[in-house]
């Protein structure tokens, strides 16, 4: 129990170490986040009018402050607003949840069918053809970057053989869109 609560500690202080660090990197960008909300009508917007937006959102305190107050607001579930989507950001998330788990079952099954079957047949045929290819195989893509491998396979299945949609997922609820995958396959 005691080796429990050790890990679970390390694991809190992680996540604040990697929320402190992404917010201080993302503060540091060199985009400004008002500039980018306004768009091209900054040169439109009176300079009182872009202070009392900082003011709003809470950009003219110290970083730490700030830090401090999204830290707050985040433990108490209130991840902010999307100004891309224009709604909060755990509406963002549940409404893309399900179509993520999908796509994480999905891998998920793949992965584990593809693993044992190819780890049942390198076992059978130990030291011979079969499993030197299969092990060359596997060491080689699991030395590839991730990334690579998935342009590979998107040029793959929805270019060159167009079995998947190159962008934009379907609705796991909508049996529309289940069709239409089901049509492709």
């Amino acid at each position: 129990m005691k080796l429990f609560f050790s890990h679970f500690l390390r694991l809190i202080i992680l996540l604040v170490l990697v929320a402190a660090g992404t917010f201080i990197l993302l503060s540091f960008s060199p985009v400004d986040p008002i500039r980018a909300y306004i768009g091209n009508d900054l040169l439109h917007v009176p300079p009182e009018q872009y202070a009392r937006i900082a003011a709003r959102w809470g950009l003219d305190q110290p970083l730490w402050e700030r830090f401090g107050h999204w830290f707050w607001r985040l433990l108490q579930g209130d991840m902010g607003y999307s100004m891309l989507f224009n709604m909060p950001v755990a509406s963002v998330i549940r409404e893309r949840f399900a179509t993520s788990f999908a796509l994480l079952a999905g891998a998920w099954l793949l992965s584990g069918v593809l693993g044992v079957t190819l780890g049942f047949l390198a076992g059978r045929f130990l030291h011979r053809w079969p499993d030197k290819m299969i092990c060359r195989i596997s060491y080689l893509l699991s030395s590839l970057p991730t990334f690579w491998i998935a342009m590979l396979l998107l040029a793959l299945f929805a270019v060159r053989w167009p079995v998947l949609p190159v962008c934009c997922a379907w609705d796991p609820g909508n049996n529309a869109g289940t069709a239409l995958l089901s049509e492709r396959l």
